[in-house]
């Protein structure tokens, strides 16, 4: 990807604006190609409750080793960036939104296995999935992708509350 806006300092992931003018960019050549795009949007669950308990330096723990998952999971031709303070973005390309899903429970299988330093507990994300196959543009696909990961987040808040737990997700 192009550095036009810049790099997240963090992560080292292109940044949101970078991640918005890609969106854009691919738009206008799929339009000549018609090439099958799918987007993940993702949720690190719990990063507010690991930086209130444990403190910046674990936090940034959990950023940067959710950001070397995403790039050992994905192929080279795809796209990902740090979107928001505990959100990612990931354009697949030539993918439908099934496999994106089978990507999505790969990384999420290779996350769980992740040891961390400070965080006690697997970390999780909340992953929502769309694609353009119904001819829907970037965009468009972004936003239902956003709004499934929040469907996602809601129903495992909802899950851990019906369990007996607080509303919080994520590593204690």
């Amino acid at each position: 990807m192009a550095d036009d806006y810049g790099v997240d300092p963090l992560t080292e992931l292109p940044s949101a604006d970078d991640f918005d003018a890609l969106l854009a960019r691919e738009e206008l050549r799929r339009g000549r190609t018609g090439e099958l795009l799918a987007l993940a949007m993702i949720d690190v669950d719990g990063l507010r409750r690991v930086n209130r308990h444990h403190g910046a330096g674990a936090g940034t723990e959990v950023l940067c080793m959710c950001a070397a998952t995403l790039r050992e999971t994905l192929r080279a031709v795809d796209e990902i960036a740090r979107v928001g303070p505990d959100e990612f973005a990931v354009l697949l390309h030539g993918t439908d939104a099934r496999n994106a899903n089978t990507w999505a429970n790969r990384f999420e299988d290779e996350l769980a296995a992740v040891s961390f330093e400070h965080v006690a507990g697997p970390v999780t994300c909340s992953i929502g999935i769309s694609d353009t196959s119904n001819g829907s543009n970037l965009m468009e696909a972004a936003a239902k992708a956003h709004r499934r990961m929040e469907v996602t987040q809601t129903t495992r808040k909802l899950r851990r509350i019906r369990e007996g737990g607080s509303e919080q997700t994520g590593p204690a």
